[in-house]
């Protein structure tokens, strides 16, 4: 674990934080700044499609876009929220370790990071503006999933992390309650479009997605656990519906 790291960690979450390494870390790595170009990111995609019998591209890059916000995401959210830490995550700025079959292993920063300067929702702003969103615009680029979807995959993974954050350090810890604000707010304090608004709802004790991620594309995935459809839709496998679970 990155030094700085480890007084904001319980015990049970210690091991998320291992995905965040420091540029000493000797292992080959991915200059972030490259995903931002549409071949060399359709590269990494093609290989991890490898891992498919009957790749479909869009569901190839939201499995991996869940993939990468799942080695990210909770490290650095759960730094903000209980350190009050902020992580040097632009994209431009870090490097991303990459298994054999390209799905981000480690996340490669050029720092510790800092205490945050700012509180309320905008203590999230470096990193929805400066990571996820670059990368989610690149993602969709090179593959054609609507940036919604990418959007969706980011938010869900915020939402589980707001919550376990909120078991340990409760509902009126500042930082929880500017999670839970951030996703619930439509607009950033600037008028912009939240993109991480709302991204699951719990309707009759089910925690559902609002967008559906599209995994159901490849016919070897099931629908995951909180999707918003019942089923896979008829003509779902090789695209040509409308995206469903798109309701707001």
């Amino acid at each position: 674990m990155i030094p700085a790291l480890a007084a904001f960690f319980p015990r049970k979450l210690a091991g998320i934080a291992e995905s965040l390494v420091l540029e000493d870390d000797p292992r080959p790595h991915v200059p972030g700044a490259a995903l931002l170009d549409r071949d060399r990111l359709r590269q990494v995609l093609g290989a991890f499609s490898a891992s498919y019998a009957e790749p479909d591209a869009q569901a190839v890059a939201t499995q991996w876009s869940k993939w990468h916000f799942s080695q990210f995401l909770p490290p650095v959210l759960i730094a903000n929220i209980a350190g009050d830490w902020l992580l040097p995550t632009a994209i431009d700025r870090i490097g991303i370790v990459l298994s054999p079959d390209s799905r981000t292993l480690a996340i490669r920063l050029p720092g510790e990071g800092a205490r945050l300067p700012v509180s309320g929702v905008q203590r999230f702003s470096p990193l929805v503006e400066d990571h996820l969103a670059p990368l989610i615009a690149a993602i969709s680029r090179a593959s054609g999933l609507p940036a919604k979807t990418l959007w969706s995959n980011a938010g869900n993974v915020a939402e589980t992390i707001a919550s376990e954050c909120a078991a340990f350090l409760g509902e009126a810890h500042p930082g929880v309650a500017d999670a839970r604000a951030l996703l619930a707010a439509r607009l950033w304090p600037d008028g912009r479009r939240n993109e991480l608004f709302e991204p699951v709802r719990y309707r009759e004790g089910r925690r559902r997605r609002r967008i559906c991620c599209l995994r159901y594309r490849m016919a070897s995935l099931a629908l995951c656990k909180s999707c918003p459809l019942d089923k896979v839709p008829p003509r779902g496998r090789h695209g040509g519906e409308e995206q469903p679970g798109t309701a707001e």
